[in-house]
Formats: structure tokens, C-alpha cells, sequence
């Protein structure tokens, strides 16, 4: 396989910041919200309803808008946007700066009263966690691993349709409960004074007004469900979890875990904690396991797999040819430990690296490294550790610096590219611009001082001066607030206004952004998905999308597109310069 040449996504979930007009009326819900944003959205770009089980809709360029939550009826709620699939860094970050132009623009002008913006993080100031995941197209296994991974899907067979069974009969058991809730709301209407708020308690506000309203049961309800789902799914999942953990990306999740937990000295977004210590990285350090199912039980991990249970337990339900997909040897590896990047160089190195070490890994050229002792631990102390001198302990009974381990990637991925005279320029970009960011952290580390050349360019960095620069005497709130609003898209986002004196290090032209905005990449499902988009959403043909086809048509005279098979492109050099952390007129000055 060529190299950099993998299916490449990004996940980014989005805090809602609205602020009421003086004199408003009740506030929006932020499901109102989403509603206001994808109207304006669809005054810009075409789109298609997405055929999905959450609300939303895919773009034109073959990405995707999504109201994303657990709690509707509880008042919770983010925007999630998710690039279309494409092929390399530069063009991951391309899509993703698309994304967060355009959504940021148009909560701005949404039609709500009041002031209405997106956080583009990953913590908000109650200390909620959301944010950012990556996906990579990789080998599941080879050998007895893959083999094993297909006979445990077989033998999971009888336990999915069994929770398939509960999930039809908790279905019927709703429709009976709102048969039992209207015969009881229809005598008792009469005898109170609050009618409304009792249909409201009794069904839910959707059905109550008769809209969506993001309320679809009431909140009591909702919360039952919810422990109720957990409950009977555990079993299916604890299996799963149990054979992910002994077949699935063994390999590659060995050899990438140290590579991931030392990122964040690259890559992190910068946090000031509870405690109003300074973190590295925004997400890190709520990590509590290695791979999970990703919030289903509690679990905020490295590697996962939830969409491989969603697959399991919704969409083989609805199209059983989906759990066949499943026995295919490259799936989709996601990794949620990363933060939403803001320096456009620290999100297209967070991209570059991880894919350009997984070619690495997948040809058997990684060399040997001794694994963490805990894991866990080291990523918590890397990103407590500001002055990069922190060390973790070996299997082999040697400690590392998180530079130190970042330094072992980058030569074996350095020995790698000099073995393929091949390997396309944009590979050597990332190589360059990591090795041109650890010798800036290097200096980091000798002098105890922030080096100029990484402002704009590593986010926790940039972050960190700011804050030295308000000073460490100012209360817990108005750093907290720095810490925020360096992530807003708006004007007077703190980034924002860095990059518009031109203190930042941009790697996407204008031209590009408009481009990516309207238009999907080439040689990738999205593609398909795009042109199908563009060429049917304007009329009145019945569409629908998801990430795996689209339907044109409703019912028996539908039709159903897959998008599996795409070409493979052959590598063209690529159409932008190089890429130097140095090579800029724009460096901050303290």
C-alpha cells in the first residue's frame, strides 16, 4: 500500500457558548440550536437528511453535521461534525479547517436571540468531557488473530440476536406505556391546573407540540432507558470488549501506545485543570483504560470501538449485510486520545504522525521498544509536566522522557522513508515539521523558557504563554476563561485574534478552505457521496446518506448505492510548498 495513502477521518464534537438578548424570552434549547445551525447551514452548502440513527445531515463535500448526546430530554447536547473520508494529512486538515469555517460562521449567523458560538475543545468549565477522535483505515489482524477475531463474530451471533429480541420488546413496552400514559393524562387533565406540564411529564415534549422538539420521551423516561440499554447490552459488550482486547490491532495497539501517550507534548491543546495547574493536553487527562466502547460503560479510553458495537447491536439490525462487513481484514481503527486542535501544524502533524507510524508498523519496521510499566500513569504525569522533564518507567527497567519517546518515532519513521525513494513529499513534510517541533520543545526543556518559535504553531504552548502573560495571580475563573475562549470560532476566539494579527502559522490558503467547503475529496467514499449529494438534493428526488451508501428513492422503489469500492490513486506530488515551522516572517513576540 502506498504510503499515506489510508482512509483518514476526524471526529470533532463542539461546545455550544449562547448567550440570551437582554429582555429575551425562555432560551433555546441546544437542540433548537442545532436546528438554527443547519438552516443556515443549508443556505450555504447543499446537504442530505443522513440516514443514520442520530439527527443530522451530510454536506455537499461529503462530510457530515450531527446533534450529538446521550440526555436529549435532560437539556444536553453538542454539535458534531466529522470530515469527509480522505487521503493524507494536508488533506484531513483541509476539510477539518472547512468544517470548522463554515459551522462557526454560521452559528453566528444562526436566527436565534442572542449571541450563539461554537467551542472548538475538549472540557468545558464544569468539567464535561467531549472532543475530538481520529479514524484510520488498518489491518485488524493477520494470522490466528484474524481468524480468531472472525470466529468470536460467529460465535457472538446468538447473544446478538438476543439482544436484538429485548431491544424489539423494550420498543412495544414504550408503545404500551403511551397507550397506558393516555388513558390515565385523559381523567386526570380534568382534575389539575397544569395540563400541560402533566402531557409533558406523561410523553415528552415532541409529542406534546407536536415538532422536534429534541425532547422525543420525558426526562425520567429518558434516564430509564438509558441504565435500562446498559444493563441488558453489558453482556454483549463485555464479550466484545474481551475479544477486541485479544485479537483486534494487537499488534498495532502495542507499538503505537507509547507513541500516543508521549503526543501530547506535540499535539495537546493545553488545559488549566480544577486545580488551576496547567495540563499539556485538554482530553488526556479524564483517560481512564486503554480500549472501550467509548462512554457506553463509563469508560473514557484510548483505542475505541464503540462503532464496532454499534454495528453489532443497530446497524446489522437494520441491514444484516453490515455484520458481514465486519469479517473484512481492514476496518476502522479510532483513536479517542487527542485533542481539537486549533494550530493548524499541531493537527496536521497529530494526523501526519499517526498515519505515516501506522504505515511504519503495518510493513514490520517498527523497531523494538520496551512498553510502559503503566501506561495510564505515564500519560497523566506527561501532561501534568509542562517542563517536559517527567520520566516513565520501562518494562526493561529503563525510564524515557515523553521527548525521548517522541524522538524514537521520528527516526524510525526518518529510516523508513530513506528505505523508499518512493515515498510521496508530503510524508518527508511531517517528518520535517516533527523533527523542527521537538528540537523547539528540546529548547523548551534545557532553558525552562517558551520558545518563540512554537508559539502559533503547538496550541498548549501558545496557550501557556498567554496565560504567563495574564499572570499567576489572577483568579481560577479568568484562566479558566483564557483557557475557553482560546478555542472560540468567532472573532474574539483568543486564537482567532492571534491568527488575524498573523501570529499564527497557517497551512490552508482561503482558496482551499472555499474549495473543501463545497467540494468532497477525490478517490474516497466520499466521492460518491458527494456527487450524489450535489446531483440529487436540489430537486425533488427522495435522499438519504450515510458513511457506507446512499438511497435514492423511498421504500421498494428505492435505491440503495454502496459506496465500498472507490479507486485507488496513484500519488501526484503534492501542490503546496514545504512545510517549516521556521520559515515564517509571523513568529510571536512576547
Amino acid at each position: 500500500m502506498p504510503i499515506l495513502d489510508r482512509l483518514v477521518g476526524l471526529e470533532t464534537e463542539y461546545a455550544i457558548r449562547f448567550h440570551p438578548r437582554a429582555g429575551a424570552g425562555e432560551p433555546p434549547t441546544r437542540f433548537h440550536l442545532y436546528q438554527a445551525l443547519i438552516t443556515c447551514v443549508k443556505q450555504r452548502v447543499l446537504t442530505a437528511p443522513a440516514r443514520h440513527f442520530k439527527e443530522g445531515v451530510f454536506l455537499a463535500n461529503g462530510g457530515a453535521v450531527w446533534f450529538e448526546t446521550e440526555r436529549p430530554a435532560a437539556g444536553g447536547g453538542l454539535i458534531e461534525g466529522a470530515t469527509p473520508e480522505c487521503r493524507g494529512p494536508s488533506q484531513v486538515v483541509r476539510y477539518q479547517r472547512a468544517q470548522d469555517q463554515l459551522l462557526g460562521q454560521c452559528a453566528r449567523m444562526a436566527e436565534v436571540d442572542g449571541e450563539f458560538s461554537l467551542v472548538k475543545n475538549d472540557r468545558d468549565g464544569r468539567g464535561h468531557v467531549y472532543g475530538a477522535q481520529e479514524n484510520y483505515e488498518a489491518v485488524l489482524g493477520t494470522g490466528w488473530a484474524l481468524w480468531g477475531w472472525r470466529l468470536g463474530l460467529l460465535l457472538l451471533i446468538p447473544l446478538v440476536v438476543l439482544m436484538w429480541l429485548v431491544t424489539l420488546l423494550t420498543i412495544g413496552g414504550i408503545l404500551v406505556y403511551y397507550g397506558l400514559a393516555g388513558l390515565v393524562y385523559l381523567p386526570m387533565r380534568r382534575c389539575t391546573t397544569q395540563p400541560r406540564r402533566l402531557a409533558v411529564a406523561l410523553f415528552g415534549r415532541d409529542l406534546v407540540e407536536g415538532r422536534e422538539t429534541g425532547c422525543p420521551t420525558p426526562a425520567w423516561l429518558e434516564t430509564l432507558l438509558l441504565w435500562f440499554a446498559r444493563l441488558v447490552h453489558a453482556p454483549l459488550a463485555v464479550c466484545l470488549l474481551s475479544l477486541i482486547h485479544c485479537t483486534a490491532f494487537r499488534r498495532t495497539r502495542r507499538q503505537l501506545l507509547p507513541f500516543l501517550i508521549s503526543r501530547c507534548i506535540v499535539t495537546g491543546a493545553g488545559l488549566v485543570d480544577d486545580d488551576g495547574r496547567f495540563q499539556l493536553a485538554d482530553k488526556a487527562p479524564a483517560i481512564n483504560c486503554l480500549i472501550g466502547l467509548g462512554g457506553f460503560l463509563k469508560d473514557r479510553p484510548v483505542f475505541t470501538f464503540g462503532h464496532f458495537f454499534k454495528t453489532l447491536c443497530v446497524e446489522s439490525f437494520l441491514s444484516p449485510r453490515e455484520y458481514g462487513q465486519l469479517f473484512r481484514q481492514r476496518q476502522r481503527l479510532q483513536i479517542g486520545l487527542g485533542d481539537s486542535n486549533m494550530a493548524e501544524l499541531a493537527e496536521f502533524l497529530r494526523v501526519g504522525t499517526t498515519a505515516l507510524l501506522l504505515d511504519v508498523i503495518e510493513a514490520g519496521e517498527l523497531p523494538p521498544l520496551s512498553r510502559l510499566v503503566r501506561p495510564l500513569e505515564g500519560l497523566h504525569q506527561f501532561c501534568s509536566d509542562p517542563t517536559l522533564t517527567c520520566r516513565v518507567r520501562l518494562q526493561n527497567g529503563q525510564q524515557a522522557t515523553a521527548l525521548q519517546l517522541q524522538r524514537f518515532y521520528l527516526a524510525a519513521c526518518q529510516q523508513f522513508l530513506a528505505r523508499r525513494p518512493e515515498a510521496p513529499e508530503e510524508a518527508h513534510e511531517v517528518v520535517a515539521a516533527w523533527e523542527e517541533v521537538l528540537d523547539g520543545l528540546e529548547q523548551l526543556q534545557h532553558s525552562g523558557q517558551l520558545p518563540a518559535c512554537l508559539i502559533g504553531t503547538v496550541d498548549w504552548v501558545t496557550k501557556k504563554q498567554l496565560l504567563d502573560e495574564a499572570g499567576n495571580n489572577i483568579p481560577w475563573e479568568a484562566r479558566k476563561k483564557i483557557d475557553i475562549c482560546y478555542h472560540e470560532l468567532a472573532p474574539l476566539g483568543y486564537f482567532q485574534m492571534l491568527q488575524a494579527a498573523g501570529l499564527t502559522a497557517p497551512i490552508v490558503t482561503p482558496q482551499e478552505l472555499e474549495r473543501a467547503v463545497r467540494t468532497p475529496p477525490p478517490n474516497s467514499p466520499a466521492t460518491m457521496r458527494g456527487h450524489y449529494i450535489r446531483e440529487f438534493s436540489s430537486d425533488d428526488t427522495e435522499l438519504s446518506v450515510n458513511w457506507k451508501c446512499v438511497v435514492i428513492g423511498r421504500g421498494c422503489n428505492g435505491r440503495s448505492i454502496r459506496l465500498a469500492r472507490y479507486e485507488r490513486p496513484s500519488r501526484v506530488a503534492s501542490d503546496r510548498p514545504p512545510l517549516s515551522t521556521h520559515d515564517r516572517s509571523n513568529t510571536y513576540e512576547p
